[in-house]
């Protein structure tokens, strides 16, 4: 087990480690109101034999977003025409920075490993928290521009056993999209939860992104 980054926002502090095997043990006083919560799991990675090829080229970052909002623009959402100014069309895709932006926890490249896990550690909670997206990315370290900068390879979405890249874009208002698929879900994370979040993410994506 090692220790990734520790990052504060506002009044939580999210502990993040990346877990080669991880397990899982808690015990509970009944006398003491939680003010901590977990989420943590395995991302499967299909196509890693790309990364390979890849990781002199940036990073590999799992983050989270917070919840969805248009006004003022936060999170991972669906937003309508003209959100981004006139002409900007309508589509799904983080709107915001993630809540880890600072420190976002990277996975090292492993040879022949397809399954990395993850956990994050919520603390000073005093009630129930919701995240819009849990989202693993490539950062490429040649592009400057933030909307080009990072290729989703999966976001997690109700379904781990299948790659959702979480993202609708479209080149224009009414045009078809050049990327369409289903958006991530919400989740909500309350003092003393112990959530399990698994999902897919692909490497290959970055070919079709960059």
């Amino acid at each position: 087990m090692k220790l990734r980054s520790i990052f504060s926002s506002g009044h939580i502090m999210i502990i993040a480690m990346v877990l080669s095997i991880f397990a899982f043990q808690s015990c509970k006083d009944d006398d003491v109101i939680p003010t901590t919560a977990t989420f943590s799991g395995i991302v499967t990675i299909e196509n890693t034999e790309l990364w390979e090829t890849w990781a002199d080229s940036g990073e590999v970052q799992l983050t989270f977003f917070p919840e969805f909002n248009l006004d003022p623009l936060a999170g991972w959402g669906e937003y309508p025409d003209n959100t981004f100014g006139p002409g900007s069309p309508a589509g799904v895709s983080a709107v915001g920075a993630p809540v880890n932006s600072q420190s976002p926890l990277v996975f090292e490249y492993v040879p022949g490993r397809s399954e990395y896990g993850y956990e994050f550690t919520l603390t000073n909670l005093s009630g129930p928290v919701t995240f819009s997206a849990l989202a693993i990315g490539f950062s490429h370290d040649g592009i400057s521009s933030a909307n080009l900068k990072s290729a989703t390879l999966g976001v997690h979405w109700g379904n781990e056993n299948e790659v959702s890249h979480g993202i609708v874009i479209r080149p224009a208002i009414g045009a078809d999209p050049i990327f369409d698929f289903p958006a991530p879900v919400s989740f909500t994370v309350s003092p003393g939860d112990e959530q399990i979040i698994n999902f897919k993410a692909d490497f290959a994506f970055v070919e079709d992104w960059y």
